[in-house]
């Protein structure tokens, strides 16, 4: 059974790739222009700051037991919460957290997961 919600999950975070939207495609040069600061010291976007993770790699940290929180922060993750979620996660609007309405936890030294769609 806990093999099934693994084969589950995995397949679930398939899916959920990336919560930042693509940006529209278009006939002209989409190569995107570094942004500089005045020392002229590039800007790297945060989207490209935040270390991503494979699903496998999720995996093993989940069969390892690693001290990892799991935060579902999908747009209407109220309804599909309910649906369905990663084993352990847990459900916090992105609106929220971009509002800094959530923190995580200060008294824990665990690594933080988010998974969207």
């Amino acid at each position: 059974m806990s093999r099934a919600c693994l084969m589950a999950a995995s397949l679930m975070m398939l899916t959920l790739v990336s919560c930042a939207p693509k940006a529209p495609s278009s006939a002209v040069d989409s190569t995107p222009t570094p942004v500089t600061t005045p020392d002229s010291t590039p800007v790297i976007p945060p989207s490209e700051r935040v270390p991503r993770i494979t699903i496998d790699e999720l995996l093993q940290k989940i069969e390892s037991q690693a001290d990892i929180l799991i935060v579902d922060s999908r747009i209407d993750v109220a309804d599909q919460f309910a649906a369905g979620h990663i084993k352990g996660a847990i459900p916090v609007p992105l609106s929220t957290i971009m509002e800094g309405q959530w923190l995580p936890p200060a008294d824990q030294n665990q690594e933080i997961i988010f998974y969207c769609s």
